[in-house]
């Protein structure tokens, strides 16, 4: 891939219309992406998601896609490899019981961005070792608002453990962040944060997307 991972990373939004109660979700990635977002990743799954729908979620999938690639912010689908190859996206990102991320680089290594989520150093330490693997995700760091089945919280400790001795694997920051405390993330030595409620649920999504910036 062309693009800097690192600098993709730095303000990288995860959303689907489930986390959207009082404004659209493609009215709030608007505003993130006026805010100055470098990444978006399309997560619609769970309860109140478009997911018993598929014609309603592929749709929504597009409209948000199209908005990203006229900001140029690269558009990441979460465990769907069927929906990120319909709509030719940038990347996809998947959980540790996932598809099997080998078989994903493998296939399509050369074709995505590709991501996996981390739950604690070990996992992390593994993830480095993982050939083609272009950025892993690392928490949760606090308690996330936006998702009941989190796994349990590593902290900013864990977090930074991780960070300590890291080779070269980029890796972004997840759960509970806000901007109250993404200082305290940055202090990690992450490469960025990801942030579902504190763009969702922001009063005034550009000053969230201001305060979030290292």
């Amino acid at each position: 891939m062309t693009r800097d991972i690192k600098a993709m990373l730095e303000i990288y939004f995860i959303a689907g219309t489930q986390d959207c109660k009082e404004k659209s979700l493609v009215h709030t990635l608007e505003e993130a992406l006026q805010a100055g977002i470098t990444c978006f990743q399309f997560r619609e799954k769970g309860k109140d998601s478009l997911e018993t729908d598929p014609a309603a979620r592929v749709k929504m999938a597009q409209v948000c896609q199209l908005l990203c690639r006229q900001y140029d912010v690269p558009f990441i689908v979460n465990d769907d490899v069927e929906l990120a190859l319909k709509l030719e996206a940038d990347g996809i990102h998947v959980g540790q019981g996932d598809y099997p991320i080998q078989d994903l680089i493998s296939k399509w290594g050369d074709r995505f961005i590709i991501g996996l989520s981390t739950n604690n150093v070990s996992q992390f330490r593994e993830a480095e070792t993982i050939s083609g693997l272009d950025y892993a995700g690392i928490g949760p760091a606090f308690t996330p608002l936006s998702k009941q089945d989190h796994e349990g919280v590593i902290g900013l400790k864990g977090i930074k453990d991780a960070m300590t001795g890291r080779d070269h694997l980029p890796a972004v920051a997840i759960g509970g962040i806000n901007p109250s405390n993404a200082r305290d993330v940055w202090a990690t030595g992450v490469d960025g944060v990801a942030v579902v409620s504190s763009i969702t649920r922001a009063v005034s999504v550009r000053e969230a997307v201001q305060q979030l910036k290292k």
